[in-house]
């Protein structure tokens, strides 16, 4: 079984992605934004950015984490359509799905500027409910956003847990506060 981790920008076409291939594969696909809109469908589109909003995003993540990786150590293949922006994030999950025996990929979905600007306005215009996202957001993260390099790309070794962590679960679980720790 494969653990896809979906990586990318807003607008560089992770969830069309991730849609195609949990029916090609066929795959269990988790995306939080569709758990997130449901669950907060009253809220505004900007109250996405709020500190609230965030940590609830970071919590149904953990759960969506806990029930992909729970159905990938069953055999099913699992697509997280996460974003991911952060090596950290990304070397978490490959260290827990290699604990569980299963083999995690990096999928990366680059896009340009001038793309996903256009992409994130037609998005927001044409589907309720989408995410409004700033100028000035989209720049700023693109400053945030770790590109995944070759060797991350290949499947090359998980890199040493950060400093102050004595394993990947424990900094996943201190991320993703509502991820069990076993």
């Amino acid at each position: 079984m494969t653990i896809s981790l979906v990586v990318g920008m807003p607008g560089a076409g992770k969830t069309t992605w991730a849609r195609e291939q949990e029916v090609a594969l066929p795959a269990l696909r988790l995306t939080p934004d569709d758990w997130q809109m449901a669950v907060f469908d009253a809220d505004s589109p900007d109250r996405w950015r709020s500190r609230e909003r965030a940590d609830h995003r970071d919590r149904i993540e953990g759960k969506l984490i806990e029930v992909g990786m729970r159905a990938a150590a069953l055999g099913i293949d699992v697509i997280y359509d996460f974003g991911l922006w952060s090596r950290d994030e990304r070397s978490a999950l490959r260290w827990i799905a290699h604990s569980l025996g299963v083999d995690a990929q990096v999928v990366y979905l680059p896009i340009d500027y001038p793309e996903q600007r256009r992409r994130v306005a037609g998005r927001f215009r044409f589907e309720p409910g989408q995410f409004r996202m700033s100028e000035t957001e989209l720049q700023r993260w693109h400053g945030e956003f770790d590109v995944p390099d070759q060797e991350e790309l290949r499947g090359g070794p998980v890199p040493p847990v950060p400093t102050g962590f004595a394993t990947w679960r424990q900094w996943a679980c201190e991320r993703w506060p509502s991820l069990s720790d076993r």
